[in-house]
């Protein structure tokens, strides 16, 4: 018979995992939306509600925060973790999953490389190659991150056992802020292009 007035040890007292799927579910057309529409900053935010929803699932001592601003090194982590749960699951795995981690960092890296060779790692990059080359770099390899998360996120939806492109659809209003942060943000850019422009002719 156990002792009513007993105290578990604080071991014990760790949070439950909880129900729901291990990984932020959200549509695909929502995400494409909302990266777009942020100019990219939404993945930020995607990348905390993985990390926050790994950690109320499995109840690990992560802090989410602090994963989402050293987000670079963590991808290797969130990616292999991704993985172990499909398999865990038996809904297969991501194939290669090595493959998408070594692309974001290449494509990472890519703008830096040639922007630093065409200039001779000396004058700006937009005075070497030009400012519409050098915002195209950018952007190029800015799509090909999106389509590698766009494409660890269709895994994802795999592990919450209904279609996610169903059901998250619907826009927040934390989405709306997010929308209104976007906006701002390639405002700013737009600003900065009309600062560039006179200077690069």
């Amino acid at each position: 018979m156990s002792e009513p007035f007993n105290t578990p040890p604080a071991a014990d007292l760790t949070a439950l995992p909880t129900n729901g799927p291990p990984f932020y579910t959200v549509s695909l057309i929502k995400l494409t939306v909302m990266m777009f529409i942020t100019c990219g900053l939404y993945g930020l935010y995607w990348y905390y509600k993985n990390w926050s929803r790994y950690k109320a699932c499995s109840a690990k001592p992560i802090w989410p925060a602090m994963r989402t601003l050293f987000c670079f090194f963590y991808f290797p982590s969130l990616f292999s973790k991704v993985n172990s749960a499909l398999k865990e699951t038996g809904r297969g795995g991501i194939p290669y999953w090595g493959f998408y981690v070594a692309g974001i960092y290449l494509l990472t890296f890519t703008p830096s490389i040639v922007t630093g060779y065409a200039s001779g790692w000396g004058s700006s990059p937009s005075a070497a190659l030009g400012l519409i080359p050098t915002i195209g770099v950018y952007t190029i390899t800015g799509l090909g991150q999106f389509l590698i998360i766009l494409r660890v996120q269709s895994f994802i939806n795999r592990l919450d056992g209904k279609s996610g492109d169903s059901r998250r659809i619907r826009f927040t209003f934390g989405d709306v802020v997010w929308t209104v942060i976007g906006i701002c943000y390639w405002a700013l850019l737009m600003l900065i292009y009309g600062w560039l422009s006179p200077a690069s002719m």
